[in-house]
């Protein structure tokens, strides 16, 4: 599984793919900001960040945290599998509820959530898209599986459906994390001459969103001088402001 440092880098690297005009220079990671672009006649900060799913109202801890147990079997899962295979594909697990095991028992599930995606692939053939479903002889802890297999996408994301899965992107949420991000520009606003936000979806481990809320003009009102949405599965670039 990546770190957070190689995921920024993958979507700092996506940003200069799909903006032709983000001026080249010499690059740093100060922290903060995440990258620094020093072309000799300015300095532009780039921020990236992911859009995780929220805790609601009531609940002490956001879902991505809450269900740790879960996504502690499926990266020792996806690493076996990646070893056994090596196919990328993208994988949501939904669990059963309240999951509590001990550490031998998440070996053993991690091998037979293995095992069971090893067996699902036998016999297909990876020249174009496809998805499949699997709700008949799972392990007693899981309730359902779905997955794709992206032929132009070289990265893995296996997922637990409840502590990952974001179904659409709002306002609200987007700017929640742009006035998050706008309170530690002050460490770095005065040693650059632009702040570019990069906001994204996708990479492990992350979040997918079906839609995003379209922002009135002059709705968007931020110290950041462009912000940026990465649409990973659809390789697109949607510029907020």
């Amino acid at each position: 599984m990546k770190d957070k440092h190689e995921i920024e880098h993958s979507f700092f690297n996506k940003l200069k793919e799909l903006y032709s005009i983000l001026p080249d220079g010499d690059i740093s990671s100060p922290e903060p900001p995440d990258f620094m672009i020093n072309t000799g006649r300015e300095i532009i900060a780039v921020e990236v960040t992911q859009i995780h799913n929220e805790k609601g109202p009531n609940e002490k801890f956001p879902p991505a945290q809450k269900h740790a147990t879960e996504d502690e079997i499926l990266e020792a899962a996806q690493h076996l599998f990646t070893i056994a295979k090596g196919i990328p594909l993208h994988i949501s697990f939904h669990f059963e509820n309240n999951l509590i095991l001990n550490k031998k028992r998440k070996t053993t599930l991690a091998n037979q959530v293995c095992r069971l995606i090893e067996l699902e692939m036998d016999g297909r053939t990876f020249d174009e898209h496809f998805s499949f479903s699997i709700k008949e002889n799972l392990p007693h802890e899981l309730v359902h599986v779905s997955g794709h297999y992206f032929h132009q996408i070289s990265d893995v994301c296996w997922y637990s459906a409840k502590g990952r899965f974001v179904p659409d992107l709002s306002k609200r949420q987007v700017l929640n994390v742009i006035r998050d991000k706008e309170k530690k520009m002050t460490g770095y606003i005065d040693k650059v001459d632009k702040a570019i936000l990069v906001l994204a979806e996708g990479l492990i481990p992350n979040s997918w969103f079906d839609g995003v809320e379209q922002f009135e003009q002059d709705e968007l009102v931020s110290k950041f001088d462009k912000i940026f949405l990465i649409r990973y599965l659809s390789n697109t670039l949607i510029e907020l402001k």
